[in-house]
C-alpha cells in the first residue's frame, strides 16, 4: 500500500479488485478450516515448550538446592501448561 492511500476506497483497476476478491476468499476459506482441537501436534509442542521453560527454571533454581529447584521447574511445567490449555480454549471461542 503506498502511504496517502485510503484502505477502504475499491481499486479501479479490475484485475486488482479480481485479486483482492480471491484473497479474501482464500482467507475466509483458510479461517473456516483452521482446527482448533487438541491434536497430537499440538499437545506435543505445547509440552516439549514447557519441558524447556521447567528446565530453564529448574537450572536457575540450582543453587537454592535440589528441593526448591524441583519444585520450581514443576510450578513452571504446569503453568505453562495451563497457559497453552487456556489459549487453545481461547481460540476455540474466538472462532466461534
Amino acid at each position: 500500500m503506498t502511504k496517502n492511500q485510503d484502505r477502504y476506497a475499491m481499486p479501479s483497476n479490475p484485475a486488482l479488485r479480481a485479486r483482492q476478491e480471491k484473497q479474501r476468499a482464500r482467507r475466509a476459506a483458510q479461517r473456516e478450516s483452521r482446527d482448533l482441537s487438541f491434536s497430537v501436534r499440538y499437545m506435543t509442542r505445547s509440552l516439549a515448550v514447557a519441558l524447556l521453560v521447567a528446565l530453564l527454571v529448574f537450572s536457575l533454581q540450582w543453587s537454592n538446592g535440589i528441593g526448591p529447584s524441583l519444585v520450581a521447574g514443576v510450578v513452571a511445567l504446569i503453568v505453562v501448561v495451563a497457559l497453552a490449555v487456556g489459549l487453545r480454549l481461547l481460540q476455540r471461542r474466538a472462532a466461534a
